[in-house]
C-alpha cells in the first residue's frame, strides 16, 4: 500500500477535473480526495495498491493532458484513509 498526494497545475479548476479523477477511479480499489486549491491547483491525496495508484494517474494524465502544464508527486506515510476516493470541498 502506497499514499500519493499529488499537485496539478495548469487550467485544472472549472473543467471537471475532480469529477474526471473520480470517474477515473472507478474500479481502483482507492481511499481519498480531491480538491482545488486556492492557488488555482487541484490537490489529490490518495491511497491503495501501488500498481492502482500509477493506473490512475496514468488515466488522468490521458484525459486531461491538455489542461495540465505540471504534475508534483510525493509519497507520503500511510493514513489508512477509507471510504473510498471522492471530491472534497
Amino acid at each position: 500500500m502506497k499514499r500519493y498526494v499529488v499537485r496539478y497545475e495548469g487550467r485544472v479548476q472549472g473543467v471537471g477535473f475532480r469529477f474526471n479523477a473520480v470517474r477515473q477511479s472507478a474500479g481502483l480499489n482507492l481511499n481519498g480526495f480531491v480538491r482545488n486549491e486556492s492557488d488555482g491547483s487541484v490537490l489529490m491525496d490518495v491511497e491503495g495498491r501501488e500498481a492502482a495508484l500509477k493506473h490512475l494517474l496514468r488515466r488522468i494524465e490521458e484525459e486531461m493532458n491538455d489542461h495540465i502544464e505540471a504534475v508534483e508527486v510525493t509519497e507520503g506515510s500511510l493514513l489508512g484513509t477509507l471510504g473510498g476516493f471522492h471530491i472534497k470541498h
